[in-house]
């Protein structure tokens, strides 16, 4: 993920995207949906609980993934501003 790291919103913005459309979750407009939802994926993707293609790297641990959401929000709050 070294590439990635410097891009990691439009990185999370596209696997937002694509898993969003792979599961049928965007409705008539896909773009509210990945504003809303593309900064989980930026936490996943920045723990490494996720690869670059979206894919798990290890078995889901909720825990886990709401200690490294709730310290993203903390650390980019600008990321969760919604209009």
């Amino acid at each position: 993920m070294t590439s990635s790291i410097h891009n990691i919103e439009a990185v999370a913005r596209d696997i937002c995207s694509k898993q969003l459309l792979q599961h049928g979750g965007c409705g008539a407009n896909p773009a509210t949906y990945v504003d809303r939802y593309w900064h989980c994926v930026a936490t996943e993707l920045e723990a490494g609980l996720i690869d670059d293609n979206g894919e798990l790297m290890s078995k889901p641990d909720f825990d886990k993934g709401l200690e490294v959401y709730r310290d993203w929000c903390l650390r980019h709050p600008e990321s969760k501003k919604m209009t």
